[in-house]
Order: structure tokens, then sequence, then C-alpha cells
């Protein structure tokens, strides 16, 4: 991870939470290298609940870095989203996972920790120039990582 910044999406951040052992070593390796984990902002509204939980998570992200969502991210997020909807079968709303994507590119070279790494390598991978505009994976210099 020498030089990536990683990007968490809610699966992975609910991990921190938790203290999930292979997201500590995760974490313990962005220390190392000495890059802040980034959580777009907008993943708070896939983990919190208005309950008492929320308290763990406030705990969690004030020591990281929360990325807002500019209008480029979200511009891109938007165009991520369509492709990856159009390439698979499944029908789930990839909004939230695109901005995560997006961000990641943001911040390029990026490492997305995530518990579902094939949405997210379908979303993180960058279309390619032909006319069929297929993904071209670690184009954008991002990686995913499962958790």
């Amino acid at each position: 991870m020498t030089g990536e910044t990683l990007v968490l999406d809610s699966e992975a951040l609910s991990a921190v939470v938790r203290q999930d052992r292979r997201i500590q070593v995760v974490l313990a390796a962005a220390r190392h290298n000495d890059r802040r984990p980034v959580v777009p902002a907008v993943v708070l509204a896939e983990v919190m609940t208005g309950g008492s939980d929320d308290a763990a998570y406030w705990h969690v992200v004030g020591r990281l870095v929360l990325a807002d969502t500019t209008p480029r991210i979200a511009a891109r997020a938007g165009a991520l989203r369509e492709r990856a909807v159009a390439a698979r079968k499944k029908k789930r709303d990839l909004t939230v996972d695109a901005i995560v994507a997006a961000t990641a590119q943001e911040f390029a070279p990026a490492v997305i920790a995530t518990g579902d790494p094939a949405d997210m390598t379908l979303l993180a991978a960058e279309v390619d120039s032909t006319p069929a505009g297929r993904p071209a994976p670690g184009r954008a210099g991002v990686r995913v990582l499962a958790v």
C-alpha cells in the first residue's frame, strides 16, 4: 500500500468499528506509510441509523479523513454507476459505491477496502476508449482489496 490512499466503503468502515483483525492489519499498513484512511462522507448514510450504535462510528471517523463529494466526484460517480449497471445482471442501487470509487480515483493512486470486491472492481475500472467501452482495470490507479 506504499504511496496509495486507503479509501473505506461502508463494509470496511463497519469492520473498523467491529475491530475486525483483517481491517486492523490494513489500517496498520496505512499508518506505517503515513497515510490516513479516507471515508467518503456519504458512507455514513449507509452505516448510521440514528441509534446508539452511531457513537462507535463517530469515535472511529474522528480518526479518519472524511471526504466531501465534490461536483467533479459526483459527476464521475454518476458515469461509473451507469456503466456498471449496464454491465451487470444484479439490480441494486450502486450510487454510494460509485461515489466511493470516484473518490478513490480522485485520490489515486488508491486502494479501496471493501466487503463487495466484485461490484467495486467493476465501478473502479476506467472505461476503455474502444467503442465497446469495456472496463480496463488498473487504469485509474485504483486497486480493490476485499476485507
